[in-house]
């Protein structure tokens, strides 16, 4: 046996290993490797919607060319493009340097936006590599994605579906002594805009924010008036009190974020299980509405608005010395492009896979909350009715 000041050769290895982990804030026990990363995304800087659109606006002309009508900027494009670079970096070593069509779930919802935004993140994620690269001038390959249209989609727009209508109605009935706060304010914007802006349900302050905020990022003008509002002031808070509305019951949560993180947990399962159709990276590019939905059901959402690009991240882990599946959630802001890992209620930043699942099945749906029944007797505007 060969010694070294003391020491036998295998126990100086074991010792330089523990000194080099030590070094990394690595030790044994707090090794992991990943298994599966989930990531929810908002699209990035887009002009105006038509349904924001003000009469008093100064841009309400505006065809916004050359992008057009909720289209995607270049702005936009940079950045989205950029948050596939960010994962790609994160996750180099997880991901391989080839695209797998089988370890890849790719959707969006069915807007424009989302689907370049998609195939952004997918292009800084996988630049073709070796025998993949088929033009050595354009370093891009096609990657399937999927999306459902808008009035089946009940995975990512939950409004298409009665019963979640149903339950909003009520939480906007529930809220009206609180929301009757906002109704001189509301009448004020009612006049500023040209647009009609009062009722409850918020939606037309919300679009108002929204059209604010895109032009903003597009370097235009807004109205003097809304200066005063915006970007913080009333517009914000009302838009806030909207978001509230939008996930306001455990019961609105498996409806709307739920339904993503009954996807996402499925995936993780079937890692675990080690499955034919065990995906190694979900991706779903959507709105900031989904950002927030996905924020409200893990129980880490706080009043803003996500921003052009924000994503959260949800990664299984698995630790290498005992094999058991951990959670990690990691919420990037978009603007700016800081992140950080944030703890779900009741659990340690790296969370117990079993103690995840089970500290959120109150806000998981059941397979029959999943699917969405069209015939379902509830009135979209039954609010008049049943306040």
């Amino acid at each position: 046996m060969i010694h070294f000041a003391g020491l036998t050769l295998p126990l100086l290895a074991a010792t330089m290993m523990i000194a080099i982990q030590a070094a990394h804030g690595k030790l044994d026990e707090d090794v992991y490797e990943t298994k599966h990363v989930a990531v929810v995304f908002r699209h990035a800087d887009r002009a105006p919607d038509p349904v924001e659109l003000f009469p008093n606006d100064p841009h309400y002309e505006s065809e916004f060319f050359p992008y057009g009508l909720g289209g995607l900027t270049n702005r936009g494009k940079m950045r989205e493009y950029g948050l596939g670079l960010f994962l790609r970096e994160k996750y180099d070593e997880f991901l391989g340097q080839l695209y797998r069509p089988k370890a890849v779930f790719a959707r969006s919802t069915d807007y424009p936006r989302t689907k370049m935004c998609l195939q952004l993140v997918l292009s800084g994620l996988f630049p073709p590599q070796a025998e993949q690269v088929w033009n050595k001038n354009l370093p891009w390959q096609p990657i399937p994605t999927v999306y459902e249209a808008p009035k089946r989609d009940w995975l990512m727009i939950p409004e298409e579906c009665p019963e979640y209508l149903h339950e909003r109605n009520k939480i906007q009935c529930a809220m009206s002594k609180e929301l009757k706060g906002y109704d001189e304010f509301l009448e004020k914007l009612t006049s500023l805009t040209g647009k009609d802006m009062t009722g409850h349900n918020l939606t037309e302050v919300y679009n108002l924010y929204h059209i604010l905020t895109a032009e903003t990022h597009l370097g235009l003008p807004i109205a003097d008036w809304a200066k005063d509002y915006y970007p913080h002031g009333k517009i914000l808070e009302v838009t806030n009190k909207w978001y509230e509305m939008f996930s306001k019951t455990n019961r609105m949560r498996r409806l709307n974020g739920g339904k993503l993180l009954r996807q996402i947990i499925d995936h993780m399962d079937a890692k675990i299980a080690g499955g034919d159709r065990a995906y190694n990276v979900s991706l779903f590019s959507g709105h900031e509405t989904n950002v927030a939905a996905v924020l409200q059901v893990l129980g880490i959402y706080y009043p803003h608005v996500p921003a052009y690009s924000s994503a959260v991240i949800i990664e299984l882990k698995r630790k290498v010395d005992t094999g058991e599946h951990y959670v990690e959630v990691i919420y990037r802001r978009g603007i700016p492009n800081d992140h950080e890992t944030v703890p779900i209620p009741g659990c340690d930043p790296i969370c117990p896979y079993d103690k995840f699942v089970g500290l959120l099945e109150h806000v998981t749906p059941t397979t029959e909350e999943l699917a969405c029944d069209k015939d379902a007797p509830f009135e979209t505007n039954e609010v008049e009715h049943v306040c």
